[in-house]
């Protein structure tokens, strides 16, 4: 059986407008738990964004700005890779390690409904081989 996107991805996606403050953004971060947050688009013409926690260390605390002073717009990755629900896992492990990237919005009949890291392709790719 060949695994696909679909499951192994996070379905709960935790996003925030581009004009949110680092330091709000950085909180929910905090709060949630998690390493990236998704920007989401501004109209229908806008695309995805992503923060990472890397974002913020490098683009604000490195550069020797402070949180509350920089919008997530300005320190965002855009456009991002996206990958399809569909996709076996392995060809999305691939292609997001072609990028360099580890984390990717998953995309079903045109709608937002995930997000893969290529960690969570590692641990849940191994508990789904366990039940094999």
């Amino acid at each position: 059986m060949i695994e696909r996107v679909r499951d192994v991805m996070y379905s709960y996606v935790v996003n925030i407008h581009g004009i949110t403050k680092v330091s709000d953004a950085l909180s929910l971060m905090k709060d949630e738990n998690i390493q990236t947050v998704l920007v989401r688009p501004r109209n229908d013409e806008d695309v995805y964004g992503l923060i990472t926690l890397r974002d913020i260390a490098t683009k604000v605390i490195a550069a020797g700005k402070q949180l509350e002073d920089v919008h997530a717009y300005e320190i965002m990755a855009k456009p991002v890779l996206m990958v399809e629900a569909n996709m076996p896992v392995n060809y999305a492990a691939r292609f997001l390690t072609n990028f360099n990237v580890s984390w990717a919005p998953v995309m079903e009949d045109g709608e937002l409904v995930g997000m893969v890291s290529l960690m969570g392709m590692v641990w849940k790719g191994k508990e789904l081989c366990m039940l094999e």
